[in-house]
């Protein structure tokens, strides 16, 4: 059974690869994303800089490549059940955060995991959407978010879907910590960027 779980991997890293935000930015300004703004290959970094519309188009891509290799893996592999969905996502991750295209300099993967645990139970992933909602609005910081999203759902995988499932979501959390690993850095230090979301939707109001 390792063989069609590899395939699933190395099928998700291909789609990984194509880092959208990269193809937006080079289209919009001929630059890369890394010598804009943050310098993050990513919708934020995008959405700041290029504005709303580039950064849902980014998102967009992001998403759909992550969805393009779940359903690939879940047509070639059916015998992998849920696990062709898991490490299609795992695969697709890591060639979003690490493309061997950009000499493994890619995004943090945050909306590539998140359509992945929707995609893989959309009950479950929904409440883990709502906590790490909920985790931005008290916290006021973009990084936890991701990071908290990855966990619950990780929490949830060991107690419903079983010890493989969990310990790949695991793999997708520790993912998720080394590419924020310098915001979570600046947490710690203080000096993390806060956004009040609340007072944004007051003022707009």
């Amino acid at each position: 059974m390792w063989i069609p779980k590899l395939y699933c991997l190395l099928i998700g890293y291909g789609f990984g690869n194509f880092v959208t935000a990269y193809v937006v930015s080079q289209w919009r300004t001929g630059k890369s994303p890394r010598n804009l703004g943050s310098g993050n290959p990513g919708t934020a970094n995008i959405g700041a800089v290029l504005g709303k519309k580039f950064g849902i188009l980014t998102l967009c891509g992001d998403l759909l490549k992550t969805i393009i290799a779940v359903y690939i893996c879940q047509l070639l592999f059916p015998e992998l059940g849920k696990l062709a969905s898991l490490y299609a996502g795992i695969g697709t991750t890591l060639g979003h955060n690490y493309p061997v295209w950009q000499k493994f300099h890619g995004g943090k993967g945050v909306a590539v995991s998140a359509i992945l645990l929707v995609m893989y139970n959309w009950q479950w992933g929904l409440i883990c959407l709502l906590i790490a909602l909920a985790v931005m609005l008290i916290t006021q910081n973009l990084t936890l978010p991701g990071i908290v999203i990855l966990l619950s759902f990780t929490i949830v995988s060991f107690l419903k879907f079983g010890t493989e499932t969990g310990i790949g979501f695991a793999v997708l959390t520790l993912l998720s910590i080394i590419s924020f690993r310098r915001d979570l850095i600046a947490i710690v230090h203080g000096k993390a960027k806060k956004v009040d979301w609340l007072q944004k939707i007051r003022r707009k109001k």
